[in-house]
């Protein structure tokens, strides 16, 4: 056995002692480092957090901390430096990365910025909202830097989806860029939706409001005048989603007047002019516009102009977006597809103004586009939200998306509204019969539709008090709907928000419908039960009915309808 002398034994106590010193330090200016940063005195929390490091320099906290504070202090390349040794070691990656993408954003490189978003959003495992929300943000004020105000718009709404704490200062940038696009109308309900989430400028926002105002007054008079008029045949909706290099541009022109030119512009840029026009004024379609236009890849914006005596017309933008198809994409082109409609409508005129519904669908639309959801194209999914969720859209949307549905297929048709008895209530219902959409027009086209495998959820809504909101009194005379609709060939589930006699809730805590906010949480993967990395259309279910009669304290119960099968997968897991 060895022995210790007296010497020997008072070393390693020393070493013992200065060893658990280093510990406390390390913990102590940790913690002292970040209090500094949440009280935003960054240069302390710098010197806490380098203090720390010099007592444990494999602190990865202390490295993820230091370099959010050096973003705070506009040291960038210091903060990338820390942030790289906090990814070496693999530790909170999504969050490293973000904070990477960030300081690459602020020194202008704005195209790294994404790439960095990017990775940020696939090692996000946790699904944590507010990651995914600030990612989408900071990728909306990129594109915005890069001039591409699509990718700017997808951004900023998927940002709203994911529940971004920014929200009002969002829908303020919102408002400004549909402003710039001559988007008046959806320029003052983002205007609208800054106010009512609390925004600083409201005295602006009031002021901008009028203008925008009078700016739709104005521009629906000047439609309603115009003696020159484009209707787009192809494509007929002015968007249009493409795997062609080349796209077959028609558009007839109705006019008053004496056409002497047309032009058309790709990108901004005129292609060859249709000179040497002599046609006829009348009020029916004077001349259809054929042309083959060449398409970049991305989206490309297409417009005409008609030159005549008393002046140039103009047409709307229309946009036509190509993508190249990759090996991967032919290859799963054969695989089942998803198709999607996410209707939500809280702005109503003959109806309460509801708080949620419509956030209740742009996060069920993220959901869907993320890759948890299936990574839905945009020629896969409609998104309906408040004036553009009419009776006629939300029907001619469900006929064209379930219509596309071939046997193998999944569809689902979300909605978050105001329901009566028999029917869902849309953006235009004027309290007439004719302008409610019919639970039996929801039930034809289901029936129509080819697909194997199909989903309905509706988070129908009433009326509301100033704490809790009632989302609508699901009737009793409902049941028959249900089952009928469950009577279509193949499989169809429908989960409903609430019994026959309940109400559902809207909470302002949780900023959502309660039914919906647990729906979101559960497809996110919080009701994977099996562990199997797939969501069942059951387990779904099983959790959300859970946690929606807890929340609630049993006054709301959801209900599952159909013949179906229960192992029916609606989303997958990330790991």
């Amino acid at each position: 056995m060895p022995t210790f002398t007296f010497t020997t034994l008072t070393f390693l106590l020393l070493f013992f002692c200065q060893t658990s010193v280093f510990a406390q330090y390390d913990t102590h200016y940790l913690k002292s480092g970040n209090q500094a940063l949440i009280q935003k005195n960054y240069v302390q929390a710098e010197n806490d957090f380098t203090t720390s490091l010099k007592h444990n320099s494999r602190n990865m906290e202390a490295y993820l901390q230091r370099g959010i504070t050096r973003w705070h202090l506009r040291k960038y390349k210091d903060a990338i430096s820390d942030l790289d040794r906090t990814i070496l070691f693999n530790y909170k990656l999504a969050e490293a990365n973000l904070w990477k993408g960030k300081s690459y954003y602020s020194m202008g490189s704005f195209k790294e910025a994404i790439t960095y978003f990017d990775e940020a959003f696939e090692l996000n495992s946790e699904k944590d909202s507010r990651i995914n929300a600030e990612i989408y943000e900071f990728k909306g004020y990129a594109y915005q830097k890069l001039s591409n105000s699509d990718k700017t718009v997808e951004n900023f709404r998927l940002a709203l989806g994911e529940g971004s704490s920014k929200a009002a200062e969002i829908n303020y940038k919102l408002a400004t860029i549909n402003y710039l696009n001559k988007n008046y109308e959806e320029s003052l309900k983002n205007l609208q939706k800054a106010r009512q989430l609390g925004h600083p400028n409201r005295a602006e926002i009031a002021k901008k409001i009028i203008v925008l105002d009078k700016l739709i007054a104005e521009q629906k008079k000047t439609n309603e005048a115009k003696d020159v008029k484009f209707h787009f045949q192809n494509p007929s909706s002015l968007t249009a989603n493409v795997s062609n290099s080349f796209f077959d541009l028609e558009v007839c022109l109705e006019s008053k007047l004496m056409v002497n030119e047309i032009k058309v512009f790709v990108n901004n840029k005129e292609q060859d002019p249709i000179r040497g026009l002599t046609v006829t004024p009348t009020t029916k379609c004077a001349i259809t516009v054929k042309r083959k236009i060449p398409l970049q890849n991305g989206t490309n914006e297409i417009r005409l102009e008609a030159t005549t005596a008393q002046g140039t017309f103009f047409s709307d933008k229309a946009k036509v977006t190509f993508t190249t198809p990759s090996r991967t994409e032919n290859a799963l082109a054969s695989m089942p597809k998803i198709w999607a409609v996410v209707v939500g409508v809280a702005s109503y005129t003959a109806m309460p103004t509801l708080r949620y519904s419509d956030d209740d669908a742009y996060q069920m639309y993220a959901f869907l586009k993320s890759p948890e959801g299936g990574a839905l194209s945009d020629n896969q999914i409609t998104l309906l939200v408040d004036e553009n969720a009419t009776k006629q859209g939300i029907i001619n949307s469900l006929t064209q998306k379930f219509g596309a549905a071939s046997e193998n297929d999944l569809v689902i048709f979300y909605y978050a509204g105001h329901g009566l008895e028999g029917s869902f209530i849309p953006y235009d219902y004027n309290g007439t019969e004719a302008t409610k959409l019919l639970h039996k027009d929801v039930q034809d086209i289901f029936t129509s539709c080819k697909a194997k495998n199909k989903l309905f959820i509706a988070d129908a809504c009433h009326s509301g008090s100033s704490s809790e909101n009632l989302r609508g009194n699901v009737k009793a005379t409902m049941n028959k709907y249900y089952q009928a609709l469950a009577k279509t060939s193949g499989g169809t589930a429908l989960m409903m928000s609430s019994k026959a006699e309940e109400t559902s809730l809207e909470n302002k805590t949780i900023r959502q419908g309660v039914f919906s906010y647990y729906l979101i949480r559960g497809l996110k993967g919080e009701a994977d039960f099996n562990a199997d990395n797939i969501v069942s259309v059951r387990e779904l279910f099983d959790y959300v009915q859970t946690q929606t009669r807890q929340y609630t304290n049993y006054r709301q119960n959801p209900e599952l309808y159909g013949l179906f099968d229960p192992n029916m997968p609606i989303g997958a897991v990330r790991k």
